[in-house]
């Protein structure tokens, strides 16, 4: 159960940060995005690329996560709390940005 709410946490962070990174993306465009990576897939493909890079990575994340869960729970535990609070920063920085533009 507890290897569950970790890996249901991860997913919010991230969908939380990649629907952030979408909205702000319509209505500012790429050039506030921080990260490099991201840009650059943005520029090739377009916020589609980003979000299903972005799709790819947490996907990968996670299941390496739960597969390795009953055998190395530390690594559970700290790649939950690290892969989460990597989204919840995205998201923080995201919403911050819009908030700052907005007024």
């Amino acid at each position: 159960m507890v290897a569950r709410v970790i890996l249901v946490t991860i997913l919010l962070a991230q969908l939380a940060d990649a629907a952030s990174f979408a909205v702000g993306s319509a209505i500012h465009g790429i050039g506030l995005e921080s990260n490099g990576f991201a840009v650059a897939v943005f520029a090739s493909a377009g916020t589609n690329g980003v979000l299903a890079a972005k799709g790819a990575v947490v996907v990968a994340v996670i299941g390496l996560l739960a597969a390795t869960a009953t055998r190395f729970p530390r690594l559970l535990v700290w790649g939950g709390a690290v892969a989460t609070s990597v989204g919840l920063l995205g998201f923080v920085a995201n919403v911050a940005s819009l908030l700052i533009l907005a007024g």
